[in-house]
């Protein structure tokens, strides 16, 4: 903190919500609570009768940094890509695989945030709940278990994201990642889905 008059930012997601149950339209998001600065020389500061103001947006989706253009219009840093960085754009380019095959972004390095291929949504990505338990072979009968029957523990469950290969051209194809978590872009990949 400065001296004088400081700015506080805060970032407020609306997703993710338990969308089921008994009164869930009454279901809160965003700061509900007391706003407390604390440890200003060992003062705590309430700063919930401040003025506030709110936001719908980020500046790069208002920029429209996942499109040529809008991505143009900023400076990128490319010497070094930030890693396990939350709240970070991400853009590379990419040659379309030859052949015919279904194609897939393995997204399973990243936490969570939104994809674009050549500015059309790919859709969010989430690195949901790996399942644990036991995945050896299981036997369907009995009682429900969510723990019974697993498949792929350890893995995330949504890894893959489809990209249509209409959207795609030969060569120069354009993708932004926003980042909201943190993750490691140099482990996303676009892989042929082979499907038997």
């Amino acid at each position: 903190m400065r001296v004088g008059v400081n700015k506080i930012s805060l970032l407020s997601v609306a997703v993710g919500l338990a969308n089921v149950g008994v009164h869930f339209e009454r279901y809160n998001q965003g700061v509900l609570g007391p706003v407390t600065l604390k440890g200003l020389s060992g003062k705590d500061r309430d700063l919930t009768w401040q003025t506030w103001s709110y936001k719908v947006g980020m500046k790069g989706e208002q920029l429209g940094l996942h499109t040529v253009t809008g991505s143009s219009a900023v400076e990128w840093q490319a010497s070094k890509v930030a890693q396990k960085q939350s709240l970070t754009w991400y853009k590379t380019t990419f040659n379309a695989p030859a052949g015919n095959d279904p194609l897939a972004l393995d997204m399973s390095t990243m936490g969570k945030g939104q994809i674009w291929v050549n500015g059309q949504s790919i859709g969010r990505h989430w690195i949901a709940n790996p399942a644990h338990g036991h995945c050896g072979p299981c036997n369907y009968a009995g009682l429900f278990n969510e723990a019974k029957c697993l498949s792929d523990c350890g893995q995330p469950s949504q890894r893959w994201y489809h990209v249509p290969r209409a959207w795609l051209r030969p060569s120069g194809n354009f993708l932004v990642v926003f980042e909201e978590w943190g993750g490691d872009p140099s482990g996303i990949s676009l892989l042929k889905r082979t499907v038997s």
